[in-house]
């Protein structure tokens, strides 16, 4: 003897089907999706190389990084250098 199924069953059971169809829809506009953001993320890279003072051109991202994070230091201390100047003469 065959189990009628209630409409409520039957829902779930088409949800379920439907997820599975929009997962597998979901990983090819991931694949895509993951293509644009490293394709971002090297060009953001060449702009951060392009800012820093004497940066090879093919650099590996940590000397990139903490070039930056030396760069950055630098730039702090001057305005700060600059503010005291400032202040000290009055301007």
């Amino acid at each position: 003897m065959r189990s009628k199924r209630t409409p409520r069953c039957r829902r779930k059971v088409l949800l379920m089907r439907g997820r599975k169809l929009r997962r597998q829809s979901l990983s090819s506009a991931n694949d895509s999706s993951a293509e644009s953001v490293r394709t971002s993320i090297e060009r953001k890279l060449q702009q951060l190389q392009r800012i820093l003072p004497a940066a090879c051109s093919e650099i590996n991202m940590e000397t990139l990084f903490l070039r930056t994070a030396e760069y950055i230091f630098l730039l702090e201390a001057k305005v700060s250098l600059l503010q005291n100047l400032s202040t000290f003469y009055g301007v």
